[in-house]
């Protein structure tokens, strides 16, 4: 859950409180109210009938009774009570004192129930000489008083509800604005994650979030700077392997080549020799030239993976075809398919020389781990304007890239990708093969990006 979310639940949460809170008082002092008006209605109704049942004379009972009856008949009309004159019968009968009074009023059925008091009677006795047995029973009626609450109350709630709603959609779009730039921190370290180090962070408008993407531009500066640096140094590197390599290479033809040779001229002339009668001596160096020639294609075999003197002579693609085609007279049940596309003749000889080697690498790690019969490996190159592209594609056995680290092959491999500023991609999965895809910028400067964003 982002912390937008969770913050505007926590806001949320606060104004659902104070919503709850808020009306729990409108209606308890609504509920309060009504009582009161009821009670002080139902009161004043009560006295009025003491004051009358008072000021009667009972010598007049006859005209007490149409005088009386006259003025609970007006009284009877009023909106807030309900009153009752009975005659010669219990009150039970014609009025239940439990009968539960029915409110009608304009507000809603859930504000009735929490308005509502509690049923209020007030019953008065009332008998004489020559008079029938009467009760008066006078019962207040909330309906009009709830309604009246209902309407005085409903635009305080309805306002605080609309409040309430406008106020959280308003905080969770100023969170929304105020923490957009997050997200672009986030892109930024995901960025560092994957060694894009030449990222930068905009201007923020908060001091907080501004500091962040100061140090973080220190930092992403930092890392570019020790990234180029060993970039740097393992180009050096590299470039001094691959003059000790054309210098062995040189030395091994110049001296061993030339001493096997010497070496060889001089026991085929003692083994042609007519001078040289006893066969011990010829057969002996019928066996010095067998071993000349073995260790000169031992030495020719060195040479050519110290330095292919093909590379220099004819050209990438060329030294790429010859080393397919000693890789498929080597490896008969590995067949190695090579797909060149695009000018390679214009690449410098450092990146040609790379290429050969991570090719050259590549084939190696397939022909000790890839464990496949009846297998194939496809090589593609394709160079344009822009960039180098290597795919090294195998069926073999493939493994699981979680449970396996990097060998000192692929290793080799990715140094010398990201030294000349490249990206080295490798996917394998456990008896799908293996997949090797490169990508290698031409010489060129690379611009500085900066992580875009709302700010």
């Amino acid at each position: 859950m982002s912390l937008r979310v969770r913050l505007n639940l926590l806001i949320t949460t606060l104004f659902v409180i104070i919503l709850l809170g808020s009306s729990f008082y409108v209606i308890h002092n609504a509920r309060i109210a009504v009582e009161d008006d009821m009670k002080s209605t139902a009161n004043l109704t009560l006295q009025l009938v003491e004051t009358l049942l008072a000021s009667v004379d009972p010598s007049e009972t006859p005209r007490l009774q149409q005088r009386f009856l006259r003025h609970l008949a007006q009284i009877e009309a009023t909106r807030h009570l309900q009153i009752r004159v009975l005659h010669n019968m219990t009150p039970e009968q014609q009025f239940p004192p439990g009968m539960i009074m029915q409110v009608h009023s304009d507000a809603p059925a859930w504000f009735e129930r929490l308005v509502t008091p509690r049923p209020m009677e007030f019953r008065r006795l009332f008998s004489g000489p020559n008079m029938p047995y009467t009760v008066i029973l006078i019962r207040a009626d909330p309906s009009h008083e709830i309604s009246e609450s209902w309407h005085e109350n409903r635009d305080v709630l309805i306002t605080l509800l609309i409040f309430i709603v406008s106020a959280n959609l308003l905080v969770y779009f100023a969170l929304g604005r105020e923490l957009s730039p997050v997200n672009t921190i986030l892109e930024g370290l995901e960025g560092i994650e994957k060694g894009d180090y030449r990222l930068r962070l905009p201007h923020f408008k908060l001091p907080e979030l501004n500091r962040i993407a100061e140090k973080f531009n220190h930092m992403a500066q930092v890392l570019q700077r020790s990234k180029d640096e060993n970039r740097y140094l393992t180009q050096q590197s590299l470039k001094i392997q691959e003059q000790e390599r054309r210098s062995l290479a040189r030395e091994l033809h110049d001296e061993l080549g030339q001493s096997l040779s010497a070496l060889k001229a001089v026991a085929v002339s003692i083994k042609n020799s007519g001078e040289v009668r006893d066969g011990k001596v010829r057969e002996s160096a019928g066996a010095i030239i067998d071993f000349t020639d073995r260790m000169y294609s031992v030495a020719r075999n060195m040479m050519r993976q110290l330095r292919p003197s093909i590379l220099d002579e004819l050209g990438l693609q060329r030294a790429l075809q010859e080393l397919a085609d000693q890789w498929n007279e080597s490896y008969q049940n590995i067949f190695c398919h090579l797909e060149c596309r695009g000018n390679l003749g214009s690449l410098d000889e450092t990146l040609s020389i790379n290429t050969f080697r991570i090719i050259q690498e590549g084939l190696t790690n397939i022909a000790r781990h890839a464990h496949a019969t009846d297998a194939h490996v496809n090589i593609r190159i394709c160079g344009d304007p822009d960039a180098l592209e290597m795919n090294i594609i195998d069926n073999g056995t493939g493994f699981k890239q979680q449970d396996h680290p990097i060998g000192m092959g692929l290793l080799g491999m990715r140094e010398r990708v990201v030294a000349m500023s490249g990206s080295f991609d490798l996917h394998s999965r456990e008896g799908e093969g293996t997949t090797i895809a490169t990508r290698i910028p031409l010489p060129g400067e690379c611009e500085v990006q900066e992580v875009r964003g709302e700010v």
